[in-house]
Parts: C-alpha cells; structure tokens; sequence
C-alpha cells in the first residue's frame, strides 16, 4: 500500500481555546474545519512552554535532558546548541524513507537545519549565522532587547511594542503569509511532477506569538474585536503565595506595568486578529490540498508548541510556569480514513512527535530511544483506552540563559508544580480554576501534594531526569547561567 501524504501545520504559542469550534469570539474557519472532519484532543499539553525545548522534544520525540535541548536558541543569555545530526527528527527520517519533504518557516533549533537535515524544500541558509551567547563577544543585556522593542515602536503607525501595534506593511508581505505560500508552491511542484514520492509538508508559523503588530485589514478587525474583549477573570493577580520569580519582568515584554485595563483590551483583540490572520493563511495551504484533489491521501496535523498568557495573571507572552494559559495547547489530527471525534485523553507535544515518526514508519534506535506515544489509534474516537493515563509532566530548565528549575504534574483534579529554587505549587482546578490560591500549605491536602509528588519523582526517574539528585548545586532562580550574575 502506497505511503500516505503528511501536512503537518506547526504554530507559535496559540491559546489552546482560540477558536471559534471552541466557542471563542474568534472567527477561526479554517482550523474550524479542521476540526469538523478531524480528531479535536481537548486536553493536550506542551512538554516545556519555551518555543526551543518544546520544539526539541516535538522534532525528536526526546525529553530535553535527553537532547540537550533546553533554553530558546540564540536568545538573550542563551548559549543553547543546534542539536547534532546524531539526534534524529522525522525531517531526516522522512528523507531517509523516500518522502519528498518540505519544511517551510519558523526553526528556532539552529543552523543544523531542515536543509541540513536532507529536506528538499525549505528556507535557504535558515538561522546559519545566529549565534549562542558569548560572555566574551557578545553585548546582550536587558536594556539591549529593550531598545530594541523600542526601535519596532519607532516603525508602527500606532501602538505600544512589543505588545501591539498598526503597521503600514502590505498584508501579503507579514508573515505568515509569505511562509504558506511557500507551502502551496511545494503541494503544486509535488503534484506537477513524479508522484512516486509521497509528500512530507511542514508549514512553521511563527505567530500568532507577539508582536501583535498588524496591517490592514486585521487592524480595523482588532478595533472591532475589542468591544467585545472579555478580560482573564485572573488579569489581575500578583501571583501571591507563589514562587517569586512569577512576577518578575525576565524579559522588557514581561513588563506589564504600563497596561492599564483599556490598554489591555486593545492587546487581547490585536492578539485575537493576530490568530484570524494565521488562520486565513493556513487556509491557503489546506485550500491547495482540496484543489489539487490530495485531501483524500493526505493526514493533517495542526498543533501549537505552547499556549499564550494572554493577560492571565497580569502576565504577557510566557515564563518559567506551568499556568494552564501555557501549559495547555490546540490539537488536531485529521485522517482521510478516520471519523470525526473528540478525544479527552491527556497527551503531551513529545506524543505528536512520535505520531509524527509513526505516519512514516520510522523506528527508533537502541541508541536514541523514544519517549512518546503514538496517537493514531486515538484518532477517529472519543473513546480512551482503559489504561491510558490522565496525567500531564512538564519540564522547564532555562529561559534565555537563566536558570529556572521546575517540574509539573497534573490530572484531572489537581496540579502540582516543584519548584526546587523557591516554593512549590498546589491548585485544585476543579474549585479554582483560574489558579488563584496556592494550596501547598493546606493542612488538608497535605496526602494529596505528596502522592502528586511521589509521582512526579517516580517519572522523572523513569524517563532518567537527574534533577532531584543535583537539587543542592542549583543556583537561584533566574542566575545567568553563562556569567553566574543574577538576571536579567
């Protein structure tokens, strides 16, 4: 039986209710079809909300103590690696195996790219000249990235960046656009040419991750949508009782200080806008597959690589926790062969990657095993195994250079966040689920955080996560890692 064609559709940090199928004021079509003929799992979750450790484990199918993988490439203070050819992703595999492959758009792991990695299709020379930081060269600091937000201010009709803002470039020219053409270039080669080869799309979305700096006409849509904005119930926590890194400004974005609740409106409805515009351009590429008739021997993945604050707890883009606005992410699967469905199985970002690996068949190695699970058996049913778990892990270790130690667990009731630098997290979701109150030093739940802790423990020994045994050489929270100076 011929090999079936995969579009796999990745975005950068989409709230993971965003959508108009989920009930969100937010005109989303077609992902919204998607979803019609597609398997919506409703309890999906990034392995590590930072855009370069989620995107490791997605690649590879590896948790980051596994890969190396673990701070934003070329970011800040990061002195993150691009991953040797060693560590195999579905790109060299799907090469390998005689898929003609296409990766087009946002990377973020290095010069060891897509092109690199054999792919027949993809982005010239992406990130070859992007550097890890170097104490000795390198003139990064605070004021640095704030400048240069700055700067962007400077470009804008309007606005305030990095958060929002109006600009006069021509719609077609802002990405994604630019990216999802490129998509539709490659379904139209592939199809005017040897189809022997099955196909291998990956189209890589940047946004809707900030700046929410729009054209015309997303900029009258924002006006529009933010009459009808209705603000995070927990807009405005000061993060009490939790670790105290939660409310510090790492990054100029991070300072949320001069939003007032107006202000903060006009940034909701430019981020919603933002998402219209990736939707309309990821239509383009699935409007490709129905016209040159590939809907049929095609499977669709759509998945972000983590979710967006979004305002919730006062907090902006994303940082060293595991607050459901981040925590949780959109995911579809649609195969030609399979039903409609909702699945509410918990499942992981590193399990899209094996599922990835399992569309082309491609087996790990003795040397660079696997930790996801595939997820095709769940597609086309609402029915979860009897033996599948539901329970999420999560694992954080570096956020532009700076140290931050967390592991999380979760199920369906409660959510238990260790934080080794500071103070530990308990929320009882089903009574607080705007993650207000942290219970950790209830009296009453005291059984209920050990038992959560005793889990997490036990999988980060299973998966080979060294973490409890280095707890004593950590330094604090936020220390820069490459000068030992406290950040940012």
């Amino acid at each position: 039986m011929r090999a079936e064609n995969v579009l796999f559709i990745l975005t950068d940090q989409w709230p993971a209710s965003a959508f108009s199928f989920c009930g969100a004021d937010i005109p989303t079509p077609n992902i919204d079809r998607l979803a019609a003929e597609g398997t919506v799992f409703s309890n999906a979750f990034t392995t590590c909300p930072l855009c370069t450790p989620a995107r490791g484990t997605l690649l590879t199918g590896r948790w980051p103590h596994d890969t190396g993988i673990t701070d934003n490439y070329a970011v800040g203070y990061s002195q993150q690696f691009s991953p040797p050819l060693t560590e195999r992703t579905w790109i060299d595999e799907a090469a390998r195996l005689g898929y003609h492959v296409g990766y087009f758009g946002k990377w973020h792991l290095g010069p060891i790219n897509p092109e690199a990695r054999g792919a027949h299709g993809f982005d010239p020379n992406a990130e070859a000249h992007r550097q890890p930081y170097d104490p000795e060269t390198s003139n990064f600091s605070y004021q640095f990235a704030k400048n240069n937000y700055e700067r962007q201010e400077q470009g804008l009709i309007r606005g305030r960046a990095p958060f929002w803002g109006d600009t006069a470039q021509p719609k077609e020219e802002c990405s994604p656009f630019p990216v999802m053409e490129n998509g539709v270039c490659f379904l139209e080669e592939w199809a005017a040419g040897d189809q022997g080869k099955p196909f291998f799309l990956t189209v890589s979305s940047a946004e809707p991750h900030f700046p929410h700096h729009l054209p015309e006409p997303y900029i009258g849509i924002a006006q529009e949508l933010k009459e009808k904005v209705e603000l995070p119930a927990n807009l405005r926590d000061n993060c009490a009782g939790r670790p105290w890194f939660h409310a510090v400004a790492w990054w100029p974005c991070m300072d949320t200080s001069p939003l007032d609740e107006e202000e903060w409106r006009t940034v909701v409805a430019y981020s919603h806008a933002h998402i219209m515009m990736v939707d309309e351009a990821i239509g383009r590429v699935l409007d490709t597959l129905e016209r040159l008739g590939l809907r049929e021997s095609t499977t669709v993945v759509f998945v972000a690589d983590h979710g967006d604050m979004e305002g919730g707890h006062n907090r902006f883009d994303k940082g060293a926790y595991f607050y459901e606005e981040v925590w949780r992410i959109p995911l579809i699967i649609r195969r030609p062969d399979r039903a409609r469905a909702t699945q509410d199985a918990y499942v992981s970002l590193i399990d899209v990657g094996e599922t990835l690996f399992s569309l082309i068949d491609a087996a790990a190695t003795a040397e660079r095993p696997r930790a996801g699970r595939d997820l095709l058996p769940l597609v086309g049913t609402g029915r979860r195994p009897d033996s599948w778990p539901q329970t999420a892990y999560g694992v954080y270790n570096l956020y532009n250079g700076m140290n931050f130690a967390v592991r999380a667990i979760r199920n369906e009731r409660y959510k238990y966040v260790w934080n080794p630098q500071d103070i530990d997290e308990l929320y009882d979701l089903e009574a607080d689920p705007h993650e207000m109150e942290n219970l950790t030093e209830e009296p009453g739940l005291a059984d209920t955080q050990a038992e959560l802790r005793k889990q997490l423990i036990h999988w980060l020994a299973e998966i080979g996560d060294d973490l409890p045994s280095r707890v004593e050489l950590l330094p604090p929270a936020g220390t820069i890692v490459a000068t030992g100076e406290a950040g940012p």
